[in-house]
């Protein structure tokens, strides 16, 4: 392996992944990835002469600080965002830095710009891209910093020496660096190993340091996912609810779980509703929530239609990304959500729920990491409308709002509805047949058969008879305010895919979808959904692809519970578990008979679980202790290289040099290589330090210049090595 490649290797995959791991936050466009990562590659290609040129080195000079002008003009004259230009100009930089190597300190300063790209990728990121890339740093960084260290002692010694006339024969440098014999696979993994311990005590302080959530780091807020049909309308010319869309929303972990989940379960999440139909689509009356009243709120629990029931009433845990709007999509039959607090500065808070008067709920908007809750489903007796009870209102307003209709509305929709309903009796017995004749009559379709239409339900009713899902609940919708019935347009999600790894269910973007609620005076609020079955939950790919996306899904929720997630109030749990682990397990001081009786007759013993951590960190650490003493074996000269004639011929010579030396009454350390040694004794002005430094200079050459010794040159050296420790016949007489 030469050690230039491996040298370039390593520093090319700290750049990489510091430049993944700042891109990952999703701040940068594709144009500017793209425009990066093809720097990178063409910066591999830059080698020999091209580095050594002084006009090349200007030139990317001229260009770095060309870049930094543009970006301080793009954010001051051009309204582009701050950071977007900041990130932009630290992956510029590092490609300069790439395409620029040439000496150790270059390769330095490669290595620090990725490392502090990682540290600010902790604030624009922390998904699961993120974690990866930490974990390749934890690997790849001790390869850089070795290799680093390594060539800077090459450099600064054979170069220092061959500027200052010292060297006593011509030394290489390019060549000692193209050579095979200075860092093999057994350095590589070793100093991998190197990271072990020090990623243990990471992972002890990431537990033990107090998370108080100050946030002063925190520059930018995430950018939510627009949800088809969670925004301000709803318009029938549009493409409606995005079938299919792999893309995941949220995570529902039904606390009925058993052990052979179904594949498949329907979950309806509702999300948004709106109550105002202008013919082209669906608006809000109160687009600017200007009546929305908090959720009340008893320590993390939240009452939607009661106070939940912790035992009795059956619970989902959801995991939500953002949203925008940051809708809390809530679960049929909900009565009330369990949110935990989220620590800042030390002190807990609780996120402000708000609903509106279409019993919208949301969360304060601006939250980076979405929202995690507890949703409590049980029986209930009163009305199912969480805004009547809060918010109240006069039933001759509630009536004209849900049975708004625009002025331009064609009569043959009413003259349709008055048929379908002929006959039945009260408001559900007549959602039940119009519910029934849309799922029966007409057709499920995601084209947009009726979109480029002047009025799109007219055309949907009378003439295409396809839609897609908002076609279908705004007709019955409309059809039923055309006979006085009060409605309203619903939007959420409906589905989920079982994730086996992860033991969760996905609800996808393209599970969105559109229903109605028919109001009741007796059971308030009530669900109908004429959608035909054809357009229930999206279907996704199947076979490999599908499985490694459920693995890295599972991976990504498992990744954000417990390093994303973790706060003051897990160290707190953790603490918890530990004492009272170590209070039902310690060992009593009494001995004999009662105490063996007290402890029911059974010794204490560490779990699985616990005998399986400590006995892999107890062969980690012989692995590391077994590697130690492979190097100090290498740095005796057994280990560092394939032991060819001239290896063999440069290790006779310095072990004759140190039997020189000890002949004097001086000895080597074994810290100090002969070159080293023979320039202390120089600086001492030892008469010996002229020849000392002959020979450990022809040592060095020969040993990894790959410039062998003759059979005379070797003879002559051990002489004059020979002579200059035997006395002289002056000496001799006076002994």
């Amino acid at each position: 392996m030469r050690f230039s490649q491996v040298h370039k290797f390593s520093a090319y995959t700290l750049a990489v992944l510091g430049l993944v791991a700042l891109g990952s936050g999703g701040e940068l466009p594709t144009s500017s990835v793209a425009v990066i990562a093809l720097g990178v590659c063409v910066t591999w290609f830059a080698e020999g002469d091209l580095l050594a040129s002084e006009r090349y080195h200007k030139g990317w000079n001229v260009a770095i600080v060309a870049a930094f002008v543009v970006q301080c003009a793009r954010y001051v004259f051009f309204d582009a965002e701050l950071l977007l230009a900041i990130v932009e100009f630290a992956s510029l930089l590092q490609i300069m830095k790439l395409a620029t190597r040439r000496s150790a300190r270059d390769y330095q300063q490669i290595t620090v710009l990725a490392l502090l790209q990682l540290i600010a990728a902790t604030v624009l990121g922390g998904g699961l891209s993120y974690a990866l890339c930490f974990f390749g740093f934890v690997v790849a960084t001790p390869w850089a910093m070795t290799l680093g260290h390594l060539r800077r002692e090459i450099e600064g010694n054979y170069l220092a020496d061959a500027r200052a006339g010292r060297a006593g024969v011509p030394i290489d440098v390019a060549r000692i660096l193209r050579s095979r014999r200075v860092v093999g696979p057994g350095l590589l993994v070793g100093s991998s190993l190197l990271a072990l311990p020090i990623f243990l005590l990471t992972a002890v302080i990431f537990v033990m340091f107090p998370r108080i959530g100050l946030g002063i780091l925190s520059v930018r807020t995430r950018g939510e996912n627009a949800v088809a049909g969670f925004g301000a309308t709803v318009d029938l010319r549009g493409h409606g609810t995005i079938r299919n869309d792999p893309t995941i929303v949220l995570r529902v972990e039904p606390s009925d779980l058993g052990l052979e989940p179904p594949p498949l379960r329907t979950f309806r999440l509702r999300g948004a509703s709106f109550d105002r139909y202008t013919g082209r689509g669906w608006t809000r009356s109160d687009p600017n929530r200007a009546d929305a009243v908090r959720v009340e709120r008893a320590g993390n629990h939240y009452t939607l239609l009661r106070m939940p029931r912790v035992g009795s009433d059956q619970t989902f845990r959801i995991t939500l990304d953002p949203l925008d709007p940051p809708v809390v999509p809530i679960l049929e039959g909900a009565v009330g959500l369990q949110i935990d607090a989220r620590f800042q500065a030390g002190v807990a808070r609780y996120p402000d729920l708000t609903v509106d008067r279409d019993d919208g709920v949301r969360y304060p908007s601006g939250d980076e990491t979405g929202l995690t809750y507890v949703t409590f489903v049980g029986p209930h007796t009163h009305a199912t409308s969480i805004s009547r009870r809060l918010l109240g209102e006069r039933p001759e307003r509630f009536h004209a709002r849900y049975t708004q209709l625009p002025p331009d509305l064609s009569p043959r929709v009413a003259d349709l509805a008055a048929e379908i309903v002929r006959g039945t009796h009260g408001s559900l017995e007549a959602a039940r047949a119009v519910e029934r004749h849309l799922s029966q009559r007409y057709r499920y379709t995601l084209r947009l058969e009726s979109g480029a239409a002047q009025n799109p339900l007219e055309d949907f009713l009378f003439r295409s008879r396809a839609g897609h899902c908002e076609y279908f609940s705004t007709a019955m919708a409309v059809l039923l305010r055309t006979q006085g019935v009060e409605t309203r347009n619903v939007t959420g999600f409906l589905g989920g895919t079982y994730n086996r790894y992860g033991r969760f269910y996905e609800v996808h973007q393209g599970d969105a979808h559109s229903w109605v609620e028919v109001w009741d005076p007796q059971q308030g609020w009530v669900t109908f959904d004429p959608t035909p079955a054809v357009g229930g939950p999206g279907t996704y790919r199947s076979g490999v692809l599908a499985e490694v996306d459920a693995m890295i899904e599972a991976a990504r929720v498992r990744w954000r519970r417990y390093v994303v997630d973790f706060d003051l109030k897990d160290q707190t749990r953790i603490a918890q578990e530990v004492w009272q682990y170590y209070v039902a397990h310690r060992r009593p001081r009494a001995s004999g008979p009662a105490a063996s009786a007290r402890r029911g007759g059974a010794s204490p013993s560490l779990p699985l679980r616990g005998v399986v951590v400590v006995g892999g960190f107890a062969l980690a650490m012989a692995v590391l202790l077994w590697q130690i003493r492979q190097w100090q074996t290498a740095r005796r000269g057994d280990a560092l290289g394939p032991r060819t004639p001239a290896v063999r011929d440069a290790q006779e010579l310095a072990r004759a040099l140190d039997d020189a030396l000890s002949t004097r009454g001086t000895s080597r350390p074994s810290s100090r290589s002969p070159l080293a040694f023979a320039r202390d004794l120089e600086r001492r002005r030892d008469p010996f330090a002229p020849l000392a430094l002959r020979v450990a200079q022809r040592y060095m050459a020969a040993r990894y210049g790959d410039e062998a010794l003759t059979a005379a040159e070797l003879d002559a050296l051990r002489a004059a090595l020979r002579a200059a420790v035997q006395p002289t016949p002056t000496e001799n007489a006076a002994t």
